[in-house]
């Protein structure tokens, strides 16, 4: 029965320390880092942190991985020529139309992870499989990326251009 009290009791915790564990086993360091951080603030009972992670964090993420895809363009390593290559290539509008896409899921995705717990708990319980172990990666911008490579893939056999 005390063994039942304590699982009640730091469930949680045991979560964390047994996602630690797996990401270190599996060697991602992405989930291994975010479970140590948040873990630690749990431990230190820094809950405003983990708070403001809970509000902000997503939105913040967005905004860095869109910062790394927008910075090789701000240091130069796109040619002009690239960019109207393009926008007048079919491979390039496929692209464009994934990148699309994934915006709108994504917007469905934010919308609701904060009211569908479902939805919510399925999706981090899925990426951490996706990661630890079939070695994908947690960020939406590059599923875009993967869904353009296998869309613009699937067109040139079918359209061989």
């Amino acid at each position: 029965m005390r063994m039942e009290k304590l699982l009640q009791t730091y469930w949680i915790e045991l979560l964390f320390i047994g996602l630690l564990v797996v990401a270190i086993i599996t060697g991602n360091k992405t989930v291994g880092i975010s479970a140590a951080i948040v873990l630690a603030l749990r431990l230190l009972r820094i809950t405003p942190a983990l708070e403001l992670l809970s509000a902000k964090g997503i939105n913040w993420g967005i905004i860095i991985l869109t910062v790394g895809f927008l910075a090789p363009l701000a240091l130069g390593k796109y040619s002009l020529e690239q960019v109207i290559t393009v926008l007048k290539s079919p491979a390039g509008w496929i692209a464009i139309a994934c990148g699309a896409l994934v915006a709108v899921f994504g917007r469905m995705g934010v919308a609701a992870s904060s009211t569908d717990i479902v939805v919510t708990l399925g999706v981090v319980l899925g990426t951490f499989i996706g990661v630890g172990v079939l070695k994908g990666s947690p960020v939406g911008p590059l599923i875009g990326s993967g869904m353009a490579v296998a869309a613009i893939s699937l067109a040139r056999m079918i359209f061989h251009f």
